[in-house]
């Protein structure tokens, strides 16, 4: 996939999630990371749905024990987090078990829940990302 086709697919996710208010199971950071990844062209197969903290924390036990390891599940391929490009999916601090997931925009900017925002935001870590896929 070139960068153009990257921009645009991320564009996309960036419309439709930014703004949106928090909650689990229907806007989230695990439905931004595998709504992106579909978008993405990956075939992804969730095995399941949350609709809560404690309904998220058994899905990720049945995938691995945390939002990484779905991810590492599914099959996309770890790189450098110094690597990612606009429409990469990293991982940066947040509230164990869950993390925080984000994709890349590009200069440093990420598109993520956080738990210092009450929605999906544009956001610029103050740390590097603590690992990073390539979509």
């Amino acid at each position: 996939m070139n960068l153009a086709e990257r921009r645009d697919i991320t564009a996309a996710t960036l419309e439709r999630f930014a703004g949106k208010p928090f909650a689990f199971g229907s806007c989230d950071c695990g439905l931004l990371v595998i709504s992106h990844l579909k978008a993405m062209g990956w075939k992804i197969r969730t095995g399941g749905t949350w609709k809560s903290a404690l309904a998220l924390k058994r899905f990720l036990a049945r995938h691995g024990g945390t939002g990484a390891a779905c991810i590492d599940s599914w099959g996309v391929p770890r790189i450098p987090p110094a690597g990612a490009i606009i429409g990469d999916i990293v991982e940066i601090d947040g509230e164990p078990p869950f993390g925080a997931f984000g994709i890349c925009l590009g200069n440093g900017r990420i598109l993520a829940f956080h738990e210092d925002v009450d929605s999906a935001a544009v956001i610029q870590p103050t740390t590097p990302p603590i690992a990073a896929w390539r979509t």
